[in-house]
This record gives structure tokens, C-alpha cells and sequence, in this order.
């Protein structure tokens, strides 16, 4: 029979009512609380029985304590001289439970109470909160500007996509955490002023509908990205989640360890954060040296390996090909709403003197229909803007559409030099940047149009 078990509750940390009510349920169910960590919450197996649970607070108390301090074993002798039985702590939160329903409660003044979880929410709550409230705000800042600005990159990206979901909902976890907390304390303070407790609100619920809408993401992110994704995403993208673990598995057990060591709250800190900062930089330098050294080595590649590309130099060209040894590459960032695929065929010659055309283009795939017109004006705007590397200006002049069989059409080209052979086309689903290194004819436009104009390529 198991012995123990971990659970991932969604309780907050000021919850004390709904704290005890679970631990209630809880031991009626033979399971006791033992520990709470970053892993979860770990109860062990008793026997089954009706106990109550208190929750009290002692603000100076850290996760990186030895063990109770002196003054903890005073508090909790005097607790258990009541009736109370310390069992465990989560931080600054102190589990107690009696088999007495007469027992005397442990707090006893409304006001002291309040003040002792105050001074521990600054620490528990209110202050990781607000650092996580500020990067998720910042990360919502930075989406609504890809959403104005870089609606394909962010569209076609599923850890964009992934990012776009969490943080706006762990911003909202902050708010309402902090929200909730802020309206019982002052309902709270109305109370005390009367002798009367107020039961603390409960977010359990929320919370937990928040982190499984968060967790699918992250599954279907994974599940998307080692699927579709080229070897090198896919291989990136397990290593990311062992990169995680890792860090979080030895961080924990360093500050167990000395915890267990009975090792001062100062030097486990100090060495916890030491180790686990130099561990994330010494892994992730590691993780580029070596996909790097993969990418280059051909052991991993970032492009996809097609059986054919959409448009290849052959259709255009048929049997006045030049010969030569053509490599083809096409890479693709897609998503469910949003697709980027580009393509090239490029060659050296055979002969010295042959010339031998080269291709290369970029295809946006608009799946969802709601998109298109900001994924048009986007790429019409970059087409449009200076150059980053010699500051010259681009120009996009409209062209005939019909050769190409698109809606729309335009010649690109730069503004002191003029037009060149580089197109951008606009077809029902398919957004084409296409590149040629020759003039192509109007039956070679015909062909783009076959290959780029069908509803899916």
C-alpha cells in the first residue's frame, strides 16, 4: 500500500480557512499532511479520523530554516500545551491539528492575527506576486506590440502562441491573488475592531482552471513542436523541459540537503541562489556549445528534408534547366492559425561559365481567414522600409496580377537602383515573396500562380 503521496494544490498562501477545511478533508480520508515544497504537497498515510486543523503564521520563519527556530519551539510548545500538534509548515505558514473539538483556538486576538499575516504576506505573497505581476505585464506589453507590429511572427509561432496564453493568465492569477487578499484584510480590519475573525476567500478553484488551461498549453506546444517541427526544434525542444527539471531537481535537493545538514538560513540561501545561478548559465551555455556544434557538425538540422518543394526551378524551367547540382531548402515556423514556409533551390555550376538560376521564397499561409488583412499590410510595410544593413529605401510598386494569377501583385526593388526580379503576391490563402534571379516570363508566372493561387499548397 502507498505510504506517502504528492499533490499540486492550488490553495493561497493567506487561504488559512481553506487551508484547514482541505487538511480536514484530508485526514477523514487517512492522509496527513508532511511537507509542502516547490514538488508539491506531500501527506503520508494514517488512519482515517475527524481532526482540526489550525493555520497561524510566523513571519520570521524562512523555507531555508534548518528547522523550527527557538522561538518556533517555544510557539509550538505552547501550542501543543493547549492541545495543538504541529505537524508541518509551507514557509511562513504553520500547520497545527488537535483531535479536540473543544480545544482552545491558538489565535485568540483578530488584530494580532491579522497584524502576523500581514507581515508575513509581504514576504509570501505580496512581494513574489508583484515581481511576477511586473515580468507578466511586461510580457503582455511585448505581445500587444507583436500583435500591432509582427502579427506573423507571433501567429505563426506556437511558443509565441503558448507565451500569448500564459502570461496574460499568470498576470491575472497576480491580480486576483493580490486583489483578493487586499479586500478580506481591509474587511478584516472592520472586524478585529468588533473581536470577530473573518473567514479567508477562496481562489482554489480559479486557480486551479488558470494552471490546467496553462499546462494543456505547454502539452499541445510540446506535442506541436515534436511533430511538425524540424530536427533541430524537436530536439531543442526536449531539451528545454530536461534543462528545467534539472535545475528545479538540483536546487531542491541542494537546499534540502543542507537543510538537513542543519546548515544556517544565510549560507543555504546564499549557496542554494550560487549554485542555481551558476547551474543555469554553466547548462544553458552548454545547450547552444552543443546544439551549435550539432547544427554545424550535420548532426542536426534546422531545415526540413520535403520530398519536393512547392515550386521548384524544374517546373519553371522543364528541360532548359541548365545542368547542375541544385539544393533545395525549405524551413517552415507554422502554427494552427498561421503558417511561414521558405523555400530556395540554388546551385553551383557544373561547368566553369554556365550560369544556373537560383530561387528562393517566402510563403505565408493564412489559415484562420481574420488574419489576412494584417499579415498583408504587414509584409507590404516591410517592403517598404529601409534596409538595415546599407540604410537604402525599398520601394513596392503594383504591378499586373494577372500573369500571376493573384489578387494583387507588386515588383519590389530599391529607390536608387529601381525595380528588380522579387515580387510579392497575394492569393485567397497564400501571402508570396518570391525571388528570381532572371526575368521570369508570363508561362513562368502562370506556374507560380498554380503552385501558390490552390486554397492549400
Amino acid at each position: 500500500m502507498k505510504r506517502t503521496k504528492r499533490s499540486m494544490e492550488t490553495l493561497s498562501f493567506y487561504d488559512r480557512t481553506g487551508v484547514e477545511r482541505h487538511l480536514e478533508k484530508m485526514a477523514a480520508g487517512g492522509w496527513m499532511i508532511d511537507r509542502v515544497d516547490a514538488f508539491g504537497w506531500r501527506y503520508r498515510r494514517i488512519e482515517p479520523q475527524k481532526l482540526h486543523f489550525a493555520v497561524t503564521y510566523y513571519p520570521k520563519a524562512s523555507e531555508f530554516d534548518p528547522g523550527p527556530t527557538a522561538g518556533q519551539q517555544v510557539y509550538h510548545a505552547l501550542s501543543e500545551q493547549t492541545g495543538w500538534r504541529y505537524v508541518a509548515s509551507w514557509a511562513q505558514m504553520q500547520f497545527f491539528c488537535t483531535d479536540r473539538a473543544d480545544a482552545v483556538p491558538i489565535e485568540t486576538d483578530p488584530a494580532l492575527e491579522l497584524e502576523t499575516i500581514h507581515a508575513a504576506m509581504k514576504k509570501g505573497l505580496l512581494l513574489p506576486y508583484g515581481v511576477l505581476l511586473a515580468i507578466g505585464l511586461w510580457w503582455c506589453a511585448m505581445l500587444v506590440h507583436d500583435l500591432w507590429h509582427d502579427p506573423i511572427g507571433l501567429f505563426s509561432s506556437v511558443t509565441n502562441l503558448f507565451l500569448a496564453v500564459v502570461w496574460p493568465l499568470l498576470s491575472l492569477v497576480c491580480i486576483v491573488e493580490i486583489t483578493a487578499y487586499l479586500r478580506w484584510r481591509a474587511r478584516a480590519k472592520k472586524a478585529a475592531a468588533c473581536g470577530e475573525f473573518v473567514d479567508t476567500p477562496n481562489t482554489r478553484l480559479f486557480q486551479r482552471i488558470v494552471f490546467t488551461i496553462c499546462g494543456a498549453a505547454f502539452v499541445l506546444q510540446m506535442l506541436y513542436n515534436l511533430t511538425t517541427g524540424s530536427p533541430l526544434l524537436r530536439v531543442v525542444s526536449i531539451i528545454m523541459v530536461l534543462y528545467m527539471l534539472v535545475l528545479m531537481l538540483v536546487v531542491q535537493g541542494v537546499k534540502q540537503l543542507l537543510k538537513r545538514k542543519k546548515v544556517s538560513r544565510g549560507v543555504n540561501r546564499a549557496v542554494t541562489w550560487a549554485v542555481g545561478i551558476v547551474l543555469a548559465f554553466a547548462m544553458m551555455a552548454a545547450i547552444v556549445f552543443g546544439t551549435l556544434r550539432a547544427t554545424q557538425s550535420g548532426l542536426l538540422d534546422r531545415y526540413n528534408e520535403p520530398d519536393t518543394l512547392p515550386l521548384t526551378l524544374t517546373d519553371l524551367w522543364g528541360d532548359e534547366l541548365p545542368e547542375a547540382d541544385y539544393t533545395p531548402r525549405w524551413t517552415e515556423d507554422a502554427s494552427p492559425l498561421l503558417a511561414v514556409y521558405d523555400g530556395s533551390e540554388w546551385a553551383h555550376p557544373t561547368e566553369e561559365g554556365v550560369l544556373v538560376p537560383s530561387l528562393d521564397y517566402t510563403v505565408t499561409e493564412v489559415k484562420v481567414p481574420a488574419l489576412y488583412g494584417s499579415c498583408r499590410a504587414q509584409r507590404l510595410t516591410e517592403q517598404t522600409e529601409k534596409s538595415h544593413i546599407d540604410g537604402l529605401q525599398r520601394t513596392c510598386t503594383p504591378c499586373d496580377a494577372t500573369p500571376w494569377g493573384a489578387n494583387e501583385a507588386w515588383q519590389l526593388g530599391w529607390q536608387n537602383t529601381g525595380p528588380v526580379d522579387r515580387y510579392l503576391l497575394c492569393y485567397d490563402r497564400n501571402i508570396v515573396e518570391i525571388n528570381f534571379s532572371w526575368p521570369p516570363t508570363d508561362e513562368q508566372k502562370a506556374v507560380v500562380g498554380q503552385a501558390f493561387g490552390a486554397p492549400e499548397m
